[in-house]
């Protein structure tokens, strides 16, 4: 009986997909990772690596030749899936404009290896976030001006990011300089083809 027993169980854990069993993809009240910035040296404390370690805290992994534009730990941001697997990834902003736009590079954690791969993809994104209302798309947002910013849509397709629309918004003026309204032009990318819908209004 308690060989049935042992064995249904390693039948159903076995079962599992990869991430199930990975502390830092299950949810539990103990992190099963931190992360420490690490400054190359005091002069400049925005240069660095990213120092991850375990719960034990053995260092399981560093992320060299990082910029840090927060030179902290406290504002690395490690709690956001961004790519829908189950797993938090880790987002390093290196740049933060005065105008409000935020550079950032993007690592995901691959479970197969309990390491952060650097994305490209991701890391192009200017404003990178998570879609508030699809798990599978991420966010971004950029601005040109203080009536110029384009925001994007990108989601995710059988292991691929893909942009999945685009809206742009900029000022139009007539020849005396006078404003006329804001030109929204909108894109929708669907099966490699995409639709383009413009208005132009006093709202931006």
């Amino acid at each position: 009986m308690t060989w049935k027993i042992l064995s249904i169980a390693m039948l159903c854990c076995c079962s599992l997909p990869a991430w199930a069993a990975d502390a830092w993809c299950s949810s539990r009240e103990t992190p099963a990772l931190t992360f420490a910035w690490q400054p190359k040296n005091q002069a400049d404390p925005t240069l660095g690596s990213v120092q991850v370690k375990d719960a034990s805290g053995t260092i399981v992994q560093v992320i060299e030749n990082l910029e840090n534009y927060h030179g902290d730990s406290e504002l690395l941001r490690t709690s956001t899936d961004l790519n829908n697997d189950g797993c938090a990834d880790l987002v390093v902003t290196y740049d933060l404009a005065a105008i409000g736009n935020e550079s950032a590079k993007a690592f995901l954690y691959n479970p197969n290896t309990r390491q952060f791969d650097f994305s490209k993809a991701l890391s192009d994104i200017g404003g990178l976030d998570l879609d508030p209302l699809d798990k599978r798309c991420v966010t971004g947002t950029w601005k040109g001006g203080e009536a110029d910013m384009v925001s994007t849509r990108h989601c995710w397709s059988k292991g691929k990011l893909l942009i999945d629309s685009e809206h742009d918004v900029s000022a139009r003026y007539n020849r005396e300089g006078e404003f006329q309204c804001y030109l929204h032009v909108e894109t929708h990318y669907r099966g490699g083809k995409k639709r383009k819908r413009t208005s132009c209004t006093q709202t931006f």
